[in-house]
C-alpha cells in the first residue's frame, strides 16, 4: 500500500512538471513585445522649472540609458492622448540636441501660463513615456521694460513713466491697491516712439500699480505712490535724497523765467549747505518736505532773501542750526510778501530764526509760524524775532504764532527796535522758558512804538519764563487776552499785561515732562485741557 501511494504522488509531480515546462515555452513564444523595450521615464517629481520673462530653465534627473530628451511646452493642457506638437505647442529636442540637464527654452511670452512634459530617448530603444511637471504648468515672469521712476516723475495727481523707446506696446493701465482699474491710457504713436507718457487724474498720497501692455501681455509693471499736493506754482522740482540744495539750482529756476517754484524735499533726507542760500530776486519759493516717517532736514548758513519775493515758505521740514546762527539774517534791501513756516521743527540756532539788521529798507508783510515746534536760543543776545535795524529800516508788519510750541526765545519773544508795525498774534500756543532776564514778551524800545492793531493772545499757555525777572510788553497799543493761562513758574516783574488766568500749579504739574519737551497736559482738572495751548498736547 505504501509503495502504491508513493508511485501515485511521483507520477502526479512528473505530469505537473511537464505541463509547467510546456506553459513557459508557449509564453516565450507570444509574451515578448518589442514595443515595451523603451527608455525609462524621467522621474516626475524631479522635474523643476526656473522661469524668466521670455525663457525658462528646465531641470530633471538624468535617466540611465537615455541619449537625449524631448521637451514640449503648450499654452493648452498636455496629456498622453495629445500628439506631440499639436495646437501650436513648442517642441524642443527633436534634433537630439538636448543631452544634459538643465536646458533653457527660449522664445516664451511673458506673463503666460505654460504646460510642460518631457521624455527620454535613445537610438536603440523606443522613447520613454511622457513625464509631466508636478504642478502641470508654470507661468513666465512679467517682462520689465519700464525704467525706474525718478523724483521729478512723481506729482500729486500725475506720474510720468518711461520705457524702452520704440518698444511694441499699446496701453498703460493704472490700478489702485484694491486692483481696481483707475485709468486705462492708450498710447499715441509719439509716446510709443519716445517711450514716455504722463498720466493724470490720480489722487495725492495714493499707491498705484502701472502696467504696460501689448494686447493682454504685460511688458512692464511698476508700483509708485503719488506725492502730497504741493502749493500751486509755475514749476515743481523734486529734490531726491542725496541731491544738493544749492544756489545754482535756484538761479536756474530764475533763468527759465519761473516766478513761483516748489522745491520738494524727500522724507527723512538731509540737505546741508555750509554757505548762504540766496533766493534770486523776483523768485518765490516753497521748500516743501514730502510726507513720511521723518521730516526732511535742511541746514544752511542762512537764507538770503534780498530783492522782491511774493513769498518764501518752509513747509513740513526740520530746520537745524548746525551750520548757521540764523535762518534769515537780512541786511540787504528786500521786500517779502510772506515768510511762512508751517509744520516745521526749528532748533539749535545760536541766535535767531529771523533777524532784520542794517540801514537798508527791509519789509516783510507777514511772518507766520504755524503748527511749529521751535527751540530757541538759550542765550539772551538775540530774540526769537529780532528786528534791530531801527528807524523803520526793518519792519515785519504782521507777526503770528499759531498752534505752535516755543521753548526758549533767547532775549525777547519779539524785539522791534523803535519800529511801528501792524500786529502780533499768539494763538493756540504752548510756551516754556521764554524770555531772558529783564527782557520782554514784546519790546519796541519804548511805549512810543508798537503794533497799531495791538497784541492778541488767544488760547495760549505760558508754562514758564526762563528767569524770575522777565517783563511783559513795552510797546504802544492794547494787549487783548482770551482763554489763556500762566502757571506758577511764570514771572512778569514789569510791564505787565492783564487777562492771563492763573493756574494754581507749576509747569511740571500741568505737563507730562517739560524738562524733556513733552508738554502733554496731564492735569485732567485743568479748564483748558482740550482748548488751550498747542493742540498736539491736548488731553485726548
Amino acid at each position: 500500500m505504501k509503495d502504491l501511494k508513493y508511485f501515485a504522488i511521483a507520477g502526479s509531480l512528473v505530469s505537473m512538471l511537464a505541463l509547467g515546462v510546456t506553459s513557459c515555452t508557449d509564453a516565450n513564444d507570444w509574451d515578448v513585445d518589442s514595443s515595451y523595450d523603451r527608455v525609462f521615464s524621467v522621474q516626475q517629481d524631479k522635474i523643476s522649472v526656473s522661469e524668466e520673462a521670455t525663457s525658462a530653465e528646465v531641470s530633471w534627473t538624468k535617466v540611465k540609458g537615455a541619449e537625449n530628451y524631448i521637451i514640449e511646452l503648450s499654452t493648452d493642457s498636455l496629456y498622453d492622448e495629445i500628439e506631440i506638437g499639436q495646437n501650436g505647442a513648442m517642441v524642443f529636442g527633436l534634433e537630439e540636441l538636448i543631452t544634459e540637464s538643465p536646458y533653457v527654452v527660449n522664445g516664451l511670452v511673458p506673463d503666460t501660463k505654460y504646460f510642460l512634459r518631457i521624455k527620454a530617448a535613445a537610438e536603440s530603444k523606443n522613447d520613454s513615456k511622457w513625464s509631466y511637471l508636478s504642478d502641470y504648468s508654470f507661468t513666465t515672469k512679467t517682462e520689465q521694460i519700464f525704467e525706474s521712476i525718478t523724483g521729478n516723475d512723481l506729482k500729486a495727481e500725475s506720474v510720468t513713466l518711461h520705457w524702452e523707446a520704440g518698444a511694441d506696446v499699446e496701453r498703460i493701465d493704472i490700478t489702485d491697491n484694491n486692483a481696481t482699474l483707475v485709468v486705462s491710457y492708450p498710447l499715441s504713436d509719439t509716446e510709443k516712439a519716445e517711450g514716455t507718457a504722463t498720466i493724470s487724474g490720480l489722487t495725492p498720497l495714493t499707491s498705484y500699480v502701472a502696467t504696460l501692455y501689448l494686447g493682454e501681455t504685460k511688458r512692464g509693471v511698476l508700483e509708485f505712490t503719488t506725492t502730497a499736493k504741493v502749493p500751486d506754482a509755475d514749476f515743481t522740482y523734486n529734490l531726491a535724497a542725496g541731491d544738493s540744495l544749492n544756489n545754482a539750482l535756484l538761479v536756474d529756476f530764475q533763468a527759465q523765467g519761473y516766478q513761483t517754484v516748489n522745491v520738494t524735499l524727500a522724507s527723512g533726507a538731509e540737505y546741508y549747505n555750509e554757505g548762504t542760500l540766496t533766493i534770486p530776486d523776483g523768485l518765490s519759493v516753497t521748500f516743501f518736505g514730502m510726507p513720511g516717517d521723518n521730516q526732511a532736514i535742511v541746514g544752511v548758513k542762512n537764507f538770503e532773501i534780498g530783492g522782491t519775493h511774493a513769498f518764501v515758505n518752509f513747509e513740513n521740514v526740520e530746520l537745524t542750526g548746525e551750520y548757521g546762527d540764523y535762518l534769515v539774517n537780512q541786511s540787504d534791501e528786500s521786500t517779502v510778501g510772506a515768510l511762512k513756516f508751517n509744520n516745521c521743527f526749528i532748533h539749535d540756532l545760536k541766535n535767531s530764526p529771523v533777524r532784520l539788521q542794517g540801514s537798508s529798507a527791509k519789509t516783510i508783510t507777514n511772518l507766520s509760524f504755524e503748527n511749529c515746534i521751535i527751540y530757541g536760543a538759550t542765550s539772551r543776545t538775540y530774540s526769537l524775532v529780532h528786528v534791530d535795524a531801527g528807524s523803520g529800516k526793518g519792519k515785519v508788519e504782521n507777526i503770528s504764532f499759531k498752534k505752535s510750541t516755543v521753548v526758549y526765545t533767547g532775549k525777547s519773544f519779539v524785539y522791534c527796535k523803535n519800529t511801528n508795525f501792524t500786529s502780533l498774534l499768539i494763538e493756540d500756543c504752548t510756551l516754556s522758558k521764554v524770555m531772558g532776564s529783564g527782557d520782554y514778551l514784546l519790546d519796541c524800545g519804548s511805549d512810543s512804538y508798537g503794533p497799531s492793531e495791538g497784541v492778541t493772545i488767544n488760547n495760549t499757555i505760558f508754562g514758564s519764563t526762563s528767569t524770575e525777572s522777565t517783563k511783559g510788553v513795552r510797546a504802544s497799543g492794547d494787549v487783548k487776552v482770551d482763554n489763556s493761562y500762566q502757571t506758577k513758574d511764570v514771572y512778569f516783574t514789569g510791564n505787565k499785561f492783564t487777562g492771563l488766568t492763573d493756574y494754581e500749579g507749576t509747569e511740571t504739574q500741568l505737563f507730562k515732562d517739560p524738562a524733556n519737551f513733552d508738554f502733554t497736559i496731564i492735569d485732567n482738572s485743568f479748564a483748558g485741557k482740550d482748548n488751550c495751548g498747542d493742540p498736539r498736547w491736548y488731553i485726548k
